[in-house]
């Protein structure tokens, strides 16, 4: 059977199951049988497969159809233009997630003309999409960029990030601690006040409920997704840390949160009552959600 004929077989059984993108969906997963891009399957119709690719991209349609994300069967995901390995012990990058990037390096820009150099600090780094997107871009401007460190208290993601590190030759310029939020920082006992930070997080917001009622992610690591009763168990945690370890070394510092957009309000007072001092603003995504607080202290 060619591609042409097997394609618009499995498009219409992803179609009866309510798949979203079944077109897309069916041209990724054949190219991931095929270890071919997906520009290969849409440019080659004619193409004859074999048996062995035909029963295996069977199987994977079959998985799709009870639910598993495309990325955990296909074991990757596109997150700003790069690739990267994923498995069921990490969060999927999403695209708004693009958003913490983009104003990390915008921070980036602005940090490097002081007279201290930028230490990025990734807290729950999970595959490691985030910092190693930072880096790598970072990198690609010919950029100094020697100051990056990750967390994490999974050792199973920890190893993902760390196989997506090495993915993209930036091993050896970021580290990976294990430990919760920013207590294996404070055990490297930095001279944090030589620094610039620039502290990401995209921890666990979800309430159970939230989790209960979404089909969408079943299948991910509900040590990724749920953050207490109220979504906030996390960010109470890190911004109680964070005026502990910056507040003692009047260090300067930022601070970029991914959230759930009904928090912005309940996250913004958590954050000033804490930390009065602060300069706050919130940043919607391209569908116009409140999905990123930024905190910035300067000394």
């Amino acid at each position: 059977m060619n591609i042409e004929k097997f394609l618009s077989r499995v498009v219409n059984k992803l179609n009866s199951g309510k798949i979203e993108f079944p077109h897309m969906e069916a041209e990724l997963l054949l190219a991931n049988v095929l270890k071919k891009r997906r520009e290969f399957v849409l440019s080659h119709p004619e193409y004859k497969l074999n048996i062995l690719q035909i029963i295996i991209c069977r199987f994977y349609v079959v998985k799709r159809l009870k639910g598993i994300p495309l990325a955990y069967i296909v074991k990757e995901k596109k997150f700003y233009n790069y690739n990267f390995l994923i498995n069921k012990n990490v969060l999927i990058p999403r695209p708004e997630t693009e958003l913490v990037v983009d104003e990390a390096l915008k921070i980036a820009q602005v940090a490097a003309g002081k007279s201290r150099p930028v230490l990025f600090i990734d807290i729950g780094t999970g595959s490691g999409c985030i910092i190693i997107s930072i880096c790598k871009y970072l990198s690609s401007k010919g950029c100094d960029i020697n100051n990056f460190m990750a967390t994490d208290i999974s050792d199973k993601a920890l190893s993902a990030a760390k196989k997506n590190a090495k993915l993209h030759k930036v091993d050896k310029i970021i580290k990976f601690l294990k430990g919760n939020l920013l207590v294996p920082i404070l055990k490297e006992k930095l001279e944090i006040s030589k620094y610039n930070l620039v502290i990401l997080a995209n921890l666990p917001y979800l309430t159970p409920f939230q989790v209960k009622n979404s089909s969408t992610i079943q299948n991910e690591p509900k040590l990724a997704l749920i953050a207490g009763q109220d979504g906030l168990k996390y960010y109470r945690k890190l911004f109680k840390q964070i005026k502990e370890f910056v507040g003692s070394n009047k260090t300067s510092f930022y601070l970029l949160c991914e959230i759930d957009p009904g928090q912005a309000n309940k996250i913004k007072r958590l954050a000033l009552n804490l930390m009065p001092e602060i300069k706050l603003i919130i940043k919607k995504d391209l569908r116009g959600l409140e999905r990123l607080i930024i905190i910035e202290k300067a000394y």
